[in-house]
C-alpha cells in the first residue's frame, strides 16, 4: 500500500514538474521577444548571427480571399501537430524566400510557433534583421528598406524569411504599435567579405 502511495503521489509530483517547466519556458520566450523589442532601434537594418532554434511548423497555407490570413491562422492553432501545439508560445510566419516576403507580406508560406519542443528548427546562421510599427499583415517600408540595405552591404538572400511580434496585444494598447520584427536568411558575397578585411 505504501509503495502504491508513494508511486501515485510520484505521478501527481511529476505531472506538476513538467508544467511548471511548460511555464516557466513560455515565460522566458516572452521575457525573450520584449527584451529584443526592447533594445531594438526601429529605424536600422542589422546583420545578426542567430542562434539555432526548435520550432512547430504548421502546414502550407491557402490563401483564396481577404479573409485568408485569420482562416489559415485558426488551421494552424487547431491542426494536428507533433508535439501537440501550446497555444501559450508566441506565432509566427514564416517565407520560403525573399522573393516571397516582398511580394506577398501579409500571406505567410506557412505559420510557425517558438515553441522550444518542435521537432522543426529555424537554423543557425547569418539574418538580416528589421522591425517596423504596424498592425498584423501590414510591413509598411520595412522590405524594400531590407532589400536596399543587402544591395549596398554587398549580401544575397539565401533562404526563408521568419516574421515575429516582439510587441503584440500582451503588451501594447494601440494596435498600429505594435512591433515586428522580420529576419532573413542572407549570406555575404566577395565583395562585402573583402570589404569587411579592408576595414581590419
Amino acid at each position: 500500500m505504501i509503495i502504491k502511495l508513494f508511486s501515485k503521489h510520484k505521478e501527481i509530483v511529476s505531472n506538476q514538474i513538467e508544467f511548471l517547466q511548460d511555464v516557466h519556458s513560455v515565460i522566458s520566450t516572452f521575457l525573450g521577444l520584449l527584451t529584443e523589442g526592447i533594445r531594438a532601434n526601429e529605424t536600422d537594418i542589422t546583420v545578426v548571427k542567430m542562434p539555432e532554434k526548435r520550432i512547430i511548423m504548421g502546414g502550407v497555407n491557402e490563401f483564396a480571399d481577404s479573409e485568408g490570413f485569420y482562416r489559415e491562422l485558426m488551421k494552424f492553432y487547431c491542426g494536428q501537430h507533433e508535439p501537440k501545439l501550446n497555444l501559450s508560445y508566441p506565432v509566427g510566419g514564416y517565407f520560403d524566400s525573399m522573393d516571397e516576403f516582398i511580394n506577398e507580406p501579409s500571406q505567410p508560406a506557412r505559420f510557425f510557433s517558438l515553441d522550444p519542443k518542435g521537432h522543426e528548427r529555424k537554423a543557425e546562421g547569418l539574418y538580416l534583421v528589421g522591425y517596423t510599427r504596424c498592425y498584423y499583415c501590414q510591413t509598411s517600408d520595412l522590405p524594400s528598406r531590407m532589400v536596399a540595405f543587402a544591395k549596398t552591404n554587398g549580401l544575397v538572400f539565401n533562404g526563408p524569411v521568419y516574421n515575429i511580434y516582439p510587441f503584440d496585444e500582451i503588451s501594447v494598447t494601440d494596435p498600429d504599435q505594435y512591433l515586428l520584427q522580420v529576419s532573413a536568411s542572407v549570406k555575404e558575397t566577395r565583395r562585402a567579405q573583402s570589404r569587411r578585411l579592408r576595414n581590419r
